[in-house]
């Protein structure tokens, strides 16, 4: 899963503020900050929105088939019934 680093450049620079008398420098405290964050996130399995969008793009256009797949079916049910009653 790709982080969108422009969140985590937000949330890191907010949090800077308040480790500026750490000691550490401000690239090591925001290297350690990104670290952290990644690795949250990471463990919550999230996805990104574009690619739940592409999933429910694929999930509705299977639908549509199923759906005509079933009707196609009930058709062919319904001649072959027809065929042989005649």
């Amino acid at each position: 899963m790709q982080i969108d680093n422009t969140l985590l450049d937000q949330i890191t620079q907010n949090i800077l503020g308040v480790f500026n008398k750490v000691g550490a420098t401000q690239e090591e405290v925001t290297r350690k900050i990104n670290d952290l964050l990644r690795d949250a996130v990471e463990r919550f399995d999230l996805v990104m929105r574009d690619e739940f969008d592409a999933a429910q793009e694929l999930l509705s256009n299977t639908r549509i088939k199923l759906e005509q797949l079933e009707k196609r079916v009930a058709e062919l049910e319904a001649s072959a019934k027809g065929e042989s009653g005649s």
